[in-house]
């Protein structure tokens, strides 16, 4: 069995239960859930680029990552349907058989909002983005100018994702999400061709994450005024890179910290992404009948202790699928 990285697996956690924690509804003009919204997804992004299987051919690729995303894509939106299908019942009244049928062909087409179609577990698409970037990966990496080729997709796809949030010319979230964290999962896999990241002092680590935090976190207040879009852009940049490198230099001073907790929930990243949103509408539905509050919404210390249960609650069957169903986790 290979040998878990463990500062990978704080950096994972951490990550996987912020995007948790930003999925809660809460109020969403606040400071700190726009920079965390903001950031987490480059690095998780940016790890998976980190932890890419080196020297696959394009055949290899895609049948290692076919089953690692593709397969689970399919089985969590399986799972989230008869969900989705009940809570539209109930905020509808009724269902015909086209409303049931856009889900499926919004799956189909990788989490696709028109007029025929709409996403159904729409969280999912981080599956497909990454594995669009794996495979783009191992073809550019069989180029002799693989660096030059992936700067140029890198400089690319930032112009598109500014475009996008311009113009709004795609509002395809597979798509947007594609072309905002590609120069990040480029970024990961690059520093392990390079060897980087491999070396641990304390002192070292926490100084180098909390002063790139405190940077970005100034950096960040500049960067939400979007009056002027091209620096706001830039700035998004800017600080998402800072942020990755903050993430991981604090996750790495806590390499010599060992938690089971923390590696299950790690190992589990892939089931709680494809569980966390159908189990935070179970909530609000509870809540909300139990109560009499429509639309629902937590304050930070709520949020934080739903985000605790919903993962404490989760870790069982984690334990479980990496005996008896090993795809769940995106494994053989």
């Amino acid at each position: 069995m290979k040998e878990r990285i463990n500062w990978i697996d704080w950096a994972k956690a951490f990550c996987m239960t912020v995007v948790v924690f930003c999925h809660l509804p809460q109020q969403e003009d606040t400071f700190y859930l726009q920079y965390l919204a903001s950031v987490i997804l480059s690095t998780f992004f940016f790890v998976s680029g980190y932890l890419k299987k080196q020297n696959l051919t394009i055949k290899e690729s895609a049948k290692k990552y076919g089953y690692s995303l593709l397969l689970p894509y399919i089985i969590y939106n399986a799972i989230y349907y008869p969900y989705w299908l009940t809570k539209f019942y109930i905020e509808h009244g009724s269902i015909t058989i086209i409303d049931a049928f856009r889900p499926i062909v919004g799956t189909i087409l990788g989490q696709l909002n028109s007029s025929f179609s709409c996403e159904l577990n729409g969280v999912t698409w981080f599956l497909i983005a990454l594995f669009i970037m794996h495979i783009l990966t191992d073809v550019t990496n069989k180029h002799k100018h693989s660096k030059s080729i992936m700067l140029i997709l890198t400089i690319t796809s930032m112009m598109l994702y500014g475009a996008n949030k311009f113009y709004h010319y795609a509002p395809y979230i597979t798509y947007h999400g594609l072309i905002r964290c590609l120069c990040f999962f480029f970024l990961g896999n690059l520093l392990q061709h390079w060897h980087q990241l491999k070396r641990f002092n304390l002192r070292k680590d926490l100084t180098i994450g909390t002063s790139t935090l405190l940077l970005s976190l100034i950096l960040f207040y500049w960067h939400i005024h979007e009056d002027r879009f091209i620096i706001h852009i830039i700035l998004f940049y800017i600080v998402n890179t800072i942020s990755v490198f903050a993430f991981i230099y604090l996750a790495k001073s806590l390499n010599a910290v060992k938690s089971h907790i923390i590696t299950l929930i790690s190992i589990g990243t892939m089931l709680i992404f494809g569980l966390h949103r159908m189990m935070i509408g179970i909530i609000d539905y509870t809540l909300e009948n139990s109560t009499d509050i429509s639309n629902i919404t937590y304050n930070w210390y709520q949020n934080i202790a739903l985000v605790i249960i919903i993962e404490l609650t989760l870790l069982p069957f984690i334990i479980c699928t990496q005996e008896r169903l090993p795809s769940l986790l995106g494994k053989k």
